[in-house]
């Protein structure tokens, strides 16, 4: 059987419910705006896409030893930042300053999964987390300002790695942790 899934390092609660309520300050209540929910909100060092499921034990295994040899970090948030394609918003985000540890793990998983068969994703990892998927008809105004927004320093421990199913739904996808790796305390 196949599932869709990625990879992501979980967020505490605390930073979580700071960025919350600091977009919420900065836009207010907006009409027409699905914002991911706060279960949804994550780090995502990679993207799967659809995987056997026979082959979650293997990833596992995988995963497991990566994450065995990697400390918590301590990570901060940066900015807010909108993702355009063709001049169009798609996604506003919140990003996280730069961590030389988290690069390095994003590619030890990067490469480790190509003896999967992934392959390497091309892009330089930008970490984000996604807060909004534009869909068209949201008052973007307030929304798309949110990037001029000089944020507090907003300091957290990550120590968590999952492995999740992502099943597309039609009110948007929902997650289903499949299993949980924890970073050296």
């Amino acid at each position: 059987m196949k599932i869709r899934s990625f990879i992501s390092l979980e967020i505490p609660d605390a930073a979580l419910t700071t960025i919350l309520k600091i977009r919420g300050e900065k836009v207010g209540k907006l009409e027409d705006v699905r914002w991911e929910g706060k279960e949804k909100l994550h780090l995502t060092l990679k993207f799967l896409g659809d995987i056997n499921t026979e082959m979650i034990g293997s990833y596992s295994q995988i995963l497991e030893k990566i994450t065995n040899s990697y400390e918590s970090m301590n990570l901060s948030f940066s900015e807010f930042g909108i993702f355009k394609r063709r001049n169009e918003f798609k996604i506003l985000w919140i990003g996280l300053k730069e961590n030389p540890k988290l690069i390095q793990l994003v590619h030890e998983i990067e490469s480790s999964f190509t003896e999967f068969g992934f392959e390497k994703e091309n892009r330089k990892f930008k970490s984000h987390i996604t807060l909004l998927r534009f869909r068209g008809q949201e008052d973007s105004e307030k929304i798309v300002s949110l990037p001029e927004v000089k944020l507090p320093e907003i300091e957290f421990k990550a120590d968590k790695v999952t492995l999740y199913e992502s099943k597309l739904m039609p009110g948007g996808s929902v997650y289903r942790s499949l299993k949980n790796f924890h970073l050296k305390n």
